[in-house]
């Protein structure tokens, strides 16, 4: 998990155990990428969700790995991938991380947060050797989005923590899954990238301020990363807005160390086509999006990420 909790001092990652089924959803009719052509590889993934559920192969080679989200639900969602120390997986998510998290959430929701603090007091030592790994961005309902990263053997939780309308993280719906990647190669190389992106603690985001309509992929470069006040790195997500007033209120929403942030539904007016999820300093990720013209944001999930320009904005004509 991006392991390390997104609600208020510490974020909601840590996923319950119940995998719920869910419910069909009306059939999609938005996507934010094309069909590829590398749909045939073994690590060409394909994730789907019609609820607050990820379905998806439990195996996969190590290297470079694109997934396809396929968001069938009404609600957003992404995916951030944890990868787990000392071959723990999933189970050791249910059994000793899920109830001193749900134990915090539960008492910082009602505003006690000494006594939430207290219960971390019985997070495993292994909690801090998660490593993060990436993943898709947020993706609007009814959507599909696609990113690529570099997976390294191991086994690797994912899940998503936005928040239902009562403060829960998805995460404790449902959406948590784990993925294990082999010790055998894939031999593929990384996509080619049509533009970059840049995004560091210093600069913020870089990006060119307008291009044509088309189908883009873009690479993500991490110069630095860091933790900031809800104890995660930033990450890059693309949103296309109805008009740039709706800045100031996208950026409260994703304020994740305000535990009434992040919470269903996402604000009026903004379609979320995904992007990639934290990654360690210097490393790169990739994107691909079909643009329409409009209006478009890169924003990255910090607190008071408008205060800090981790946020640029580009105009499709």
């Amino acid at each position: 998990m991006k392991l390390l909790l997104k609600t208020f001092l510490a974020p909601f990652f840590i996923a319950v155990a119940i995998l719920t089924s869910c419910k069909d959803s009306p059939k999609r009719n938005t996507s934010s990428v094309n069909s590829t052509d590398s749909m045939d590889s073994p690590n060409y993934v394909t994730v789907s969700s019609t609820g607050m559920n990820f379905e998806m192969v439990d195996d996969i080679p190590y290297g470079w790995t694109t997934f396809k989200y396929e968001n069938n639900s009404l609600d957003p969602h992404f995916f951030i991938l944890e990868k787990m120390p000392d071959s723990l997986g999933i189970e050791a998510f249910k059994q000793e991380l899920i109830p001193p998290f749900l134990a915090a959430f539960k008492h910082f929701d009602q505003g006690n947060v000494e006594a939430g603090m207290q219960a971390f007091q019985n997070i495993p030592e292994w909690f801090q050797r998660v490593e993060l790994g990436g993943g898709v961005g947020l993706t609007s309902g009814q959507t599909s989005s696609e990113s690529t990263v570099y997976l390294s053997p191991g086994t690797y939780v994912m899940e998503c923590y936005v928040r239902m309308p009562d403060g829960m993280a998805h995460t404790f719906m449902g959406m948590l899954k784990e993925l294990r990647v082999q010790n055998t190669p894939n031999n593929l190389e990384p996509p080619k990238a049509d533009l970059p992106i840049t995004i560091s603690s210093e600069r913020g985001i870089q990006f060119v301020d307008s291009l044509k309509a088309g189908s883009y992929t873009f690479s993500v470069d991490f110069e630095d990363q860091k933790k900031y006040e809800h104890m995660l790195g930033h990450d890059v997500n693309l949103v296309k807005l109805e008009n740039d007033s709706l800045v100031t209120t996208l950026g409260q929403w994703l304020n994740t160390a305000n535990i009434k942030a992040f919470r269903t539904p996402a604000p009026k007016g903004v379609s979320f086509l995904g992007g990639v999820e934290d990654l360690p300093e210097k490393s790169k990720g990739f994107f691909k999006v079909q643009l329409d013209p409009g209006q478009y944001l890169l924003i990255s999930e910090i607190p008071n990420c408008i205060e800090r320009k981790m946020y640029t904005g580009f105009k499709v004509y």
